[in-house]
């Protein structure tokens, strides 16, 4: 089988979600000269960064940089990882770049368009509507609701939620924020993606003792607006998103680690 089969075939598995046979495809495919050890390397990168393991991509990108060479889709491909790394200076560069020798990769320009929405540097929406002409089938129009109606979807999830979740809430701030903060996906090792829909901030009451010393921040949940309005295309699909989100940033509070909660569903 050659370097390029493997490589299709990892493809289709990591479209199957079977991400372990699409590292071992890109692995094999690795061993057959310097062309079959590059393109796996974007392979294997792009699996690792579906895995949300974005420092393990960075590392495989990184393994086939040349600087000496322009390259567009190592240079977007490195862009994306630090970009999930939060190291947002560091993307625009390497985005940027991949636009110059690639005007037409839609993924750089929706990515710089995020960064933009991040810093509040007002360029999101030139860099949104470049993507949608290029790619309108994977960036389609999301319609921002106002506060008001975000508010009151908000307050239809929670009416769904289970009573002892409720309860458990009872003592938890939920707040709206448009946009993620970097300094808050930085309290995680590693960071939080800057897609996260939802987080946790603050000690976990479970974790508390009557021992410790007022916690400076109070626990509390964000929900992320833009976030879920981009993940969710209609009413009904933010409703369930949104409680879903609250149900796993319960899990948190209530000191559940990412295990528990994936097997309670909540992942």
């Amino acid at each position: 089988m050659t370097w390029q089969e493997q490589l299709d075939q990892a493809e289709v598995a990591m479209g199957d979600d079977r991400y372990h046979d699409a590292l071992q495809l890109c692995d094999l495919a690795a061993l057959q000269g310097d062309d079959a050890r590059y393109h796996a390397a974007l392979m294997r990168g792009d699996v690792l960064l579906q895995l949300g393991d974005a420092l393990g991509a960075l590392s495989s990108y990184d393994s086939v940089a040349d600087p000496d060479l322009a390259d567009a889709e190592l240079d977007c491909c490195r862009g994306l990882a630090l970009f999930e790394l939060v190291r947002f200076a560091e993307a625009d560069n390497a985005l940027r770049s991949a636009l110059r020798g690639q005007p037409n990769l839609a993924e750089a320009h929706f990515a710089l368009g995020l960064i933009a929405e991040i810093m509040g540097t007002g360029r999101d929406i030139e860099y949104f509507r470049k993507a949608r002409a290029l790619a309108p089938e994977l960036y389609p129009v999301t319609p921002q609701l106002t506060r008001n109606d975000f508010e009151a979807v908000v307050e239809e999830a929670m009416a769904c939620l289970p009573e002892p979740v409720r309860q458990a809430t009872k003592g938890i701030p939920i707040l709206i924020a448009d946009v993620v903060h970097p300094g808050d996906l930085l309290q995680s090792d590693p960071p939080l993606s800057p897609r996260v829909l939802g987080m946790f901030i603050g000690v976990p009451p479970t974790e508390l003792s009557l021992l410790d010393a007022p916690s400076e921040q109070q626990p509390t949940i964000l929900l992320f607006k833009r976030n879920l309005e981009r993940a969710c295309p209609s009413k009904d699909i933010l409703i369930e998103e949104i409680r879903t989100t609250v149900l796993h940033e319960v899990g948190h509070a209530i000191g559940l680690d990412e295990s528990a909660l994936c097997d309670l569903g909540l992942e």
